[in-house]
This record gives structure tokens, sequence and C-alpha cells, in this order.
């Protein structure tokens, strides 16, 4: 049952990923269309990673506003060159950020991914990126162009398992930058109401033994805008997975965070006239 859900998963995320660059989305965001017709136009293998793709499959009529894209045969200053307008700084791991009118693009040569750079797994390749990811949520990278009537490839490592599954689970712990993980997991989880695997959150309660409560607080509320979580919240949250994980016998955890939002109507949306690209198939 759950290998014929990841089918149909792969298959309505072709499509809506399809409808997304073609020819009819230049009316929609003309903007966007141009530089992602920059890297269409040079042949940059490209592929679509991240946050982005998951919301193409979880949020009805709504587009992603923040894109991670991976390129391959082109180093950074060459894609300095390619879009002088549009860069706004680099990324914490040293890609480029971009500003696209509505659209956050963040955009790196595969070769400079992290994990890659600092040899901590073998190969580099596009294939080889779900391997590197925190996140089962985040082990997904699909090709952003193909060749017509041929479909796009996709590299994953538990994403669709994670989709099917509703679970957020550890996918590689090492990482750069563990707290901005954490946050990042806790965040996902409470927003699509995702429970936590045992293995991330054995990480979870193992770093936060090992670091102040008041950092993950700062962090959460800086980068997602929400003053509501507070220091007493994240630690009553992460008392109940602790507690939940006793009690559990290794199985998945529920997380309780900011209990009031509703994730879904914070995204941006498209205009009605307009959600015929974008529908759910």
């Amino acid at each position: 049952m759950v290998s014929i859900k990841i089918q149909k998963l792969k298959q309505k995320l072709r499509t809506r990923l399809g409808r997304f660059v073609a020819t009819d989305s230049k009316r929609h965001y003309p903007h966007l269309y141009s530089v992602l017709e920059d890297i269409r136009n040079n042949n940059y293998p490209a592929f679509l990673c991240g946050g982005a793709v998951r919301d193409m499959l979880l949020c009805n009529n709504s587009i992603p506003r923040d894109l991670d894209i991976i390129l391959g045969y082109v180093s950074r200053e060459l894609l300095e060159t390619l879009f002088p307008d549009h860069i706004k700084g680099e990324t914490s791991l040293g890609g480029l950020k971009l500003q696209v009118k509505d659209w956050s693009i963040d955009m790196w040569p595969i070769q400079d991914t992290w994990a890659f750079k600092e040899g901590k797994v073998t190969g580099k390749g596009f294939s080889d990126y779900p391997k590197i990811t925190f996140l089962n949520i985040d082990a997904i990278a699909i090709q952003l162009f193909s060749k017509r009537r041929q479909k796009r490839e996709i590299y994953s490592k538990g994403f669709f398992e994670a989709i099917a599954k509703r679970t957020v689970e550890l996918n590689f712990e090492e990482n750069p930058a563990p707290a901005e993980c954490i946050v990042r997991a806790l965040r996902i989880a409470n927003k699509f109401k995702f429970v936590i695997g045992p293995r991330l959150a054995r990480y979870m309660i193992s770093y936060t033994n090992q670091m102040e409560i008041e950092e993950l607080a700062e962090i959460y509320q800086r980068r997602y805008m929400s003053a509501d979580v507070t220091v007493e919240k994240l630690h009553n949250c992460f008392k109940s997975i602790e507690t939940q994980m006793q009690a559990s016998n290794n199985r998945p955890v529920k997380v309780f965070v900011e209990q009031n939002s509703n994730f879904f109507e914070q995204l941006p949306s498209l205009p009605k006239r307009n959600r015929d690209l974008f529908a759910m198939t």
C-alpha cells in the first residue's frame, strides 16, 4: 500500500513541478521564469531540493516562495556573473542568495555542498544529495528541466516515506548547524502535524541536554518570526518528547510548540483564476 502511494506521490510531484516551470507559467510569474530560463538556456543540470519540493506535495493551491536549486558543471563565480541584479548575499554555507521579486532562491554548485566538500560521504553527484540532508523530509532532489516526453529524474532517500507516514526522522546526523536543524525539525513537525521519529527524538534530547534552551528559542523566534514560542514552551516540548520516548518503546512521538497556528493560512496562494496551473492531480 505504501509503495503504491509513493508512486502516486512521485507522479504528482513531476506533474506539479512540470507546470511550475512550463512556458505557460511565464504569464503568472515572469521574473522568476526569466531566471529559470537562464539556467535552462545555459544547459546547466539543475535540481530542485528542500522545502519547496515538500510544499509542492503538501500545500494545495499554494506555490513555494523559497527555492533551493543545486546546479552542475558551474562554479559560484560563474553564477555570480549570470544573476548580478538578483544577488542579495550568500547562504550560511557559502551558496548564493537571490531575491527575484517575491521569490527567495538559494542556489549553489552541487560540488560546494557542505558534506561533499568536507568528505562526509562518498560521491558528489545529484543522486548522492539525498544522503546528506539532516531530515528525511528534505532528502529529495528532482530534475528542474527535462526533455520532452522524458520523466524528470528524482533522487530520494526516505522523502516519500516521510510524506506517506507523516513522520519527520533523522537522515544524516553530521551537520555544521545542529541547533538550527533541531529548530527546523520542530517547526516542520508542528506545522504539518507530523510525528517525530525515534532517532530524531533521541538526537534532540541528547543535544538539548548539552545546550541552553534559550539559544533554541532565540533561533526559533528569529527565523520564523514567532515570538509566541518561548523558552518555557520549548522546555515543555522537549520534556514531552523525553516522556513519550520513555513510554513509547521506540515509536514516533508528537510535538507541541505552536498549538494555535495554522501553517496553511500563512502560505501565499495563487489567484483563483490561476489555480488550474498548480492544481492538485
